[in-house]
């Protein structure tokens, strides 16, 4: 498998599809310098051009191909290696990666079906706007912190790629990403959800006394980022907005409470360890039932300031991918019986 296509895969595992501009520039690239020649594709290697962008950019971009041929991705000699064996190899080689890879799959195809379920579409216009804000960051950066290489020259050695692959692909990535921010975002807004901060720590004590400064007046967010043992504390302790079906410690509390309003010290499993947790009520926001076309601006507007976390990456997964298995069990237990 090209390492492009590994880059793709391990970038965009944990909260969507990569991004190249993030921080500086990789330190290969800069060793590099572009005083050694550029190093040609081995003969051997097949390295095929992404596939083209499919017109529309329907959801679809988001599925494998529904007949999808087990591709040749190298040879040697005449033994042909393919995908299935590149596959089987990184598992035994990286579980982590190869695993990341079949998350991101399985991330994509949920977010696909909603996207159709709900008629959410990327605009054209949309993807090349931010397609071309990403090239021109990253060229500048190449330009400032990698005197003497070219664009071309970085771009193949980092990913393996020729820089007209690389720019297809960067524009295929972005609508995906668009697909994942749109619907995450957009199932969220449909459904009521409440903000919060929390602190979780080891002890009782420390928990009992943050809730009552809180009570008379300490600010919740100063008292997380002192003893909260969660690297939440960085931010006050603050989640993203969720719905009741977020699969968090703090979920189980903080319907309950009013906006202004601390839970009393309550315990639950974090990290496979008990700990103790209290949770801070910032807002209630109720669901609106809206086309997306309605809150596509707005939308736009929230990705922009506030991107994708993680965090909302995998609670999605979680919840979906267990609704849809639990929905389909009377199915295959009906096709049993049969």
């Amino acid at each position: 498998m090209r390492r492009a296509a590994l880059l793709v895969a391990a970038c965009a595992a944990g909260a969507c599809a990569g991004t190249e501009t993030a921080g500086a520039l990789p330190r290969a690239a800069a060793k590099a310098g572009g005083r050694e020649p550029l190093p040609a594709a081995p003969p051997e290697v097949v390295l095929p051009s992404p596939p083209p962008l499919a017109e529309g950019l329907g959801p679809e971009i988001l599925l494998p191909e529904a007949a999808a041929a087990d591709a040749v991705v190298a040879r040697v000699g005449g033994l042909e290696l393919r995908q299935s064996h590149a596959y089987r190899r990184l598992l035994l080689a990286n579980p982590k990666v190869a695993l990341s890879a079949v998350d991101l799959l399985v991330f994509d195809v949920l977010v696909a079906r909603h996207a159709e379920q709900y008629g959410i579409r990327v605009a054209e216009e949309r993807v090349e706007q931010l397609a071309e804000q990403e090239e021109r960051k990253l060229r500048r950066q190449v330009e400032r912190e990698l005197e003497g290489v070219s664009f071309a020259d970085y771009v193949w050695r980092l990913f393996g790629m020729r820089e007209q692959d690389w720019r297809v692909s960067l524009r295929l990535r972005t609508a995906q990403r668009l697909y994942q921010g749109y619907v995450l975002r957009y199932l969220a807004l449909r459904e009521d959800q409440v903000q919060v901060r929390f602190l979780v720590h080891k002890d009782r004590a420390v928990v009992d006394e943050v809730v009552d400064k809180v009570r008379v007046g300490a600010d919740f967010a100063t008292l997380a980022l002192r003893w909260s043992e969660d690297p939440s504390r960085r931010d006050g302790g603050l989640l993203p907005p969720f719905g009741r079906g977020f699969q968090h410690p703090a979920a189980q509390r903080a319907f309950a409470l009013e906006e202004g309003e601390v839970s009393e010290p309550f315990q639950a499993s974090w990290g496979g360890e008990p700990r103790w947790f209290v949770v801070y009520c910032l807002e209630h926001r109720a669901g609106r039932d809206v086309p997306f076309a309605a809150v596509r601006d707005e939308i736009d507007r929230d990705l922009e300031q506030r991107p994708l976390t993680a965090l909302e990456t995998t609670a999605y997964t979680l919840r979906w991918r267990g609704e849809q298995e639990r929905a389909a069990k009377p199915d295959a237990a009906d096709g049993a019986g049969q």
